[in-house]
């Protein structure tokens, strides 16, 4: 294909596009208005300023979405690979690591937050994953050494993406070509394409207030000058000839670079780098958003509001004739709180003029709000999905009803989900092509826990010491590229309520722990909200290693010979009691002896002076050990059972 018809080619499959997305921007135009409190068209507002009538917007879609937007932000996932084959079960936690870093790096969890208000609010959204390189590995690049690269994640607009029309899949996997609208200034243009494209920059320069969508924004003409001259770039990926991804970026006036896609997937294959999704699609391939079905118990709210106020402030009059003269001013002030009629010649109130009574009406109006506030309550997030049902309830019980009330969103969090799902997957493409060197990266922030992971590393080939000594480091036992794994999406922990909950339960076990067997330290670890937690227990784990007190020690050792000392003493007098007691049941000098009722208390008394010395001798046996062992000092936590795994210590000890 010529270049000439190429081009032709690409912008007729543009405008196609432009077309038949035509009806979905324009909706998703209203409802991001509406979301924005901008509910009343320029004719309604001018009628009610008109009637001298605030406009007046009771805005309830603004708290369903932000609930939703809210929702999403706690119940945030993070991927996880799952080996394909035993041969990569050891490797599987380093992609989980390479995953999590890339994430990490480049604010996925925030790109992710935007994409979810855009499907709610437009409709679709989505992610653009490529790469990008270091400069610092462009200077240090060899022809023996390949430049490294970093996995570069962007969110695509709403306003700039645009796909094959007979696409109907919501995640548009069936559409056979797909792209975003790039505008930028001149000079940007030719820091990227080169000088040699200027001539057709020149034919592309446009100053767009036409008010469509894919125009450059803001629209407003008083923004444009002849020294800052716009661009509009056509980024489109499209299955060629050969039946494989391609791509091309072009203006109007021509072709800027184009050739196969550079993005292969896992099997080799070359594919489109975004990851896009539409919250719902009609049956003519139109997308649209959860607001578009609140849009109309939205306006029966504003108007039924509007109109009561209306009839509430304004009077319906009769007269005849003979009053018609004097009727206009008299309205106008009916209308005002401190207004005075006048009747003119011999005219009575109510014969010759009057006013018609409208409660009826302003009453019907009022029941028919109540009934769309009430319809309105009930679509999308409602009060039990959102915890606020009247009564006073428990964490968990909140927690239960919300997940009852998200029952009916579950399609709409599920798209984003399968989105989360495509964009893990083709970062996981990206690092398997593009890190091919050898890359160290680091999995945790926590200081006294750091843990670095070797990828493409080679053990044999490392110098002796570029591994410090006790470092928390693991390497992968084979290359990336090879690598056979599945994702899955992590979800997020409990909500805070579930986590205040189960402190509060161990704070009542901590009070009920009257032999200490719940260590202070381990209630503050489970503080789920508790500030600069990690240092607390740092200050806690050093007060544990300071040397003991030497008065304490000696004031211990004193105790224990006290204890000895009453055992002794106790253990004597039990001996004279048992003698004293043997002598007593032995019969003297023809006597009678004993009783029986003697026996039984001498026996009872030698019992009770045993049991008290042998629980003396506990108790100095226990202090002694404690002397000991804090003249040795604390045990360290590494060495304790179940500190952590294979050793290490646990974050946050």
């Amino acid at each position: 294909m010529e270049d000439i018809q190429f081009h032709g080619w690409l912008i007729d499959m543009f405008t196609d596009a432009e077309d038949g997305s035509d009806k979905s921007r324009k909706g998703a135009e209203k409802y991001i208005d509406y979301y924005n409190n901008r509910q009343w068209t320029e004719r309604e507002a001018e009628i009610l300023r008109k009637r001298g009538q605030p406009v007046v917007s009771f805005n309830l879609i603004r708290n369903k979405i932000d609930y939703l937007q809210g929702l999403e932000r706690q119940q945030r996932t993070q991927p996880r690979a799952l080996p394909r084959t035993p041969m990569h079960e050891q490797d599987s936690q380093a992609v989980t690591d390479s995953l999590r870093y890339v994430c990490d790096d480049q604010g996925y969890s925030d790109i992710k937050s935007l994409v979810w208000g855009d499907m709610l609010k437009a409709g679709w959204g989505g992610v653009e994953i490529t790469v990008r390189m270091k400069r610092s590995s462009l200077l240090s690049s060899t022809s023996m050494m390949q430049p490294d690269y970093d996995v570069k994640l962007t969110r695509c607009a709403w306003d700039r993406m645009f796909w094959d029309p007979h696409s109907s899949e919501d995640d548009f996997s069936d559409a056979s070509y797909l792209g975003l609208i790039i505008w930028m200034d001149r000079e940007e243009a030719v820091r990227r394409y080169g000088e040699g494209a200027a001539a057709v920059f020149d034919e592309t320069v446009s100053i767009a207030t036409t008010g469509e969508t894919f125009d450059d924004k803001p629209k407003f003409s008083w923004v444009h000058s002849a020294r800052r001259k716009r661009i509009c770039v056509i980024q489109m990926y499209f299955i060629g000839q050969d039946g494989q991804w391609s791509y091309a970026e072009f203006t109007k006036g021509g072709i800027l670079r184009d050739g196969p896609s550079p993005w292969l997937d896992e099997d080799g294959e070359r594919e489109h780098p975004y990851a896009w999704r539409s919250s719902y699609t009609d049956r003519d391939n139109g997308r649209y958003g959860p607001i578009r079905d609140l849009v109309d118990p939205q306006d029966e709210i504003n108007k039924r509001r509007s109109k009561k106020l209306h009839l509430d402030t304004s009077r319906q009059t009769f007269g005849n004739d003979a009053y018609n003269s004097n009727v206009k001013e008299n309205k106008r002030q009916l209308q005002k709180g401190d207004g005075h009629i006048t009747l003119t010649g011999p005219a009575k109130f109510g014969e010759d003029f009057g006013i018609i009574p409208t409660n009826d009406q302003s009453q019907g109006h009022m029941q028919l709000l109540e009934q769309a506030m009430a319809v309105f309550e009930v679509m999308g997030p409602n009060a039990a999905m959102q915890g606020k049902q009247a009564g006073q309830q428990s964490g968990r019980a909140i927690i239960a009803q919300q997940q009852g009330g998200q029952t009916q969103m579950g399609l709409l969090t599920d798209a984003l989900r399968q989105m989360d799902m495509d964009a893990y997957r083709k970062m996981w493409n990206r690092i398997r092509q593009f890190w091919t060197g050898e890359r160290w990266i680091r999995v945790t922030d926590d200081m006294r826990n750091l843990r670095w992971v070797g990828l493409n590393t080679n053990p044999l080939s490392m110098p002796p010491g570029a591994v410090p000594e006790g470092a928390n480091v693991s390497m992968m036992q084979g290359k990336l590229a090879e690598v056979d794994i599945d994702i899955i999406l992590d979800d997020a922990p409990a909500v805070g309520a579930l986590m205040d909950e189960q402190f509060s339960l161990i704070v009542d076990l901590k009070r009920m722990d009257t032999k200490g067997e719940i260590p202070f330290k381990a209630v503050i670890a489970a503080a789920p909200n508790l500030r600069s937690k990690g240092e607390l227990l740092k200050a806690i784990g050093d007060a544990e290693q300071q040397p003991p007190n030497p008065m304490a020690i000696a004031g211990a050792q004193a105790e224990v010979a006290t204890q000895q000392a009453t055992a002794k003493l106790r253990n004597a007098q039990a001996e004279k009691a048992i003698a004293d007691a043997r002598q007593t049941m032995t019969p003297s000098d023809g006597g009678s002896g004993a009783s029986e009722i003697d026996y039984a208390k001498a026996g009872a008394e030698i019992r009770n002076t045993e049991a008290s010395t042998q629980k003396i001798m506990a108790e100095t046996d226990q202090t002694r050990l404690e002397t000991t062992l804090a003249g040795l000092g604390p045990v360290p936590w590494s060495i304790l059972p179940g500190a952590g795994v294979n050793g290490q210590p646990v974050a946050g000890r």
